[in-house]
């Protein structure tokens, strides 16, 4: 069998060469890439604004000491919750007023923090003076996020059986 060899300078195919694509069509593709794009943009953007502003809890037990210094009802109800209200028997503000209304002071500084998805721990040393003889006590704070906001939802004291936050 004998092959024919093409000429010199020309394909072997006869058609025309392959065509290009219309316009619409990269105008298509552009836009759906737009449109991506943007919905990546809006997507992170989103991201950023709740991890900018999911606040800190340490902020909620600087509140509640604050307010508990200074007789704020208003602060002590934004940075505690409903229930820890009730556990102490200060679920209205005259009876806040009527068991903090001389104020008083305690340093506090934070020992340990843990955080978890939706609450933080917090092991706190208060020194303060009780019947004119300086004192220590140490308590765990139970900051819980509710609605995005950071709410003090319980409180333990800490003795030599508490074990470690974990």
């Amino acid at each position: 069998m004998v092959y024919a060899q093409p000429p010199q300078g020309r394909p072997l195919s006869s058609g025309s060469p392959r065509p290009r694509r219309p316009m619409w069509h990269w105008l298509l593709v552009g836009g759906v890439a737009a449109v991506g794009l943007l919905v990546i943009a809006v997507f992170a953007i989103f991201i950023a604004f709740q991890v900018l502003t999911r606040g800190n809890p340490q902020e909620t037990v600087d509140d509640f000491y604050t307010s508990l210094e200074t007789g704020d009802c208003e602060l002590y109800e934004n940075s505690t919750t409903e229930q820890f209200r009730e556990g102490f028997g200060l679920t209205s503000c005259a009876d806040f007023e009527a068991a903090f209304s001389a104020g008083g002071t305690a340093d506090y500084t934070v020992d340990d923090r843990v955080n978890r998805q939706g609450y933080a721990i917090f092991d706190v040393t208060e020194s303060f003076t009780r019947d004119g003889q300086p004192s220590q006590t140490q308590v765990r704070f139970f900051v819980r996020r509710i609605d995005g906001q950071w709410d003090l939802d319980g409180l333990q004291p800490i003795d030599e059986d508490t074990p470690p936050i974990e």
